[in-house]
């Protein structure tokens, strides 16, 4: 006789698949909060450690994805979560990739327009306090007795 391994599906892989499906589901859904406050700092010079850092998550919900599937196969457990994480994972992968080279485009075109832009703000506020300041003090002088000697 000859004997087959009719075992049902058993929990090999399945760990990992959950992991990274949350892992991805994640990525992919807070990727467009990241991506905005990414291409916002780029614009006064920053934001590609943060773009960097989003596409690293991605790619290691997709990597726990395969990793799992990868189990699950050999193991003969169930592979849905892992296929699930895999697809999602790769979204937001190529999505996080893509908000890099976002990031680096206005950087580039940008330049030193953002940090410009921070300085003349920053010159702008300081005006606005001077002239605030000034028109206190003649207020001040206004109020004050014209003669504050004792008899």
């Amino acid at each position: 006789m000859e004997q087959t391994n009719n075992a049902g599906p058993t929990n090999a892989g399945k760990g990992m698949g959950v992991a990274g499906f949350v892992i991805s589901l994640v990525a992919l859904v807070l990727w467009i909060f990241v991506s905005g406050a990414a291409v916002l700092a780029a614009v006064a010079g920053g934001g590609m450690g943060l773009a960097i850092f989003w596409a690293v998550v991605s790619l290691l919900g997709t990597l726990l994805s395969v990793m799992g599937f990868m189990k699950a196969k050999a193991g003969n457990g169930k592979k849905g979560m892992a296929i699930a994480g895999l697809v999602i994972g790769l979204v937001a992968t190529l999505l996080s990739v893509r908000t890099v080279f976002a990031v680096k485009t206005v950087h580039e075109t940008a330049g030193d327009l953002g940090k410009e832009l921070l300085e003349k703000m920053g010159e702008g506020m300081k005006e606005g306090m001077q002239q605030a300041m000034d028109s206190l003090q003649n207020e001040l002088h206004e109020a004050a007795p014209a003669d504050t000697t004792a008899h």
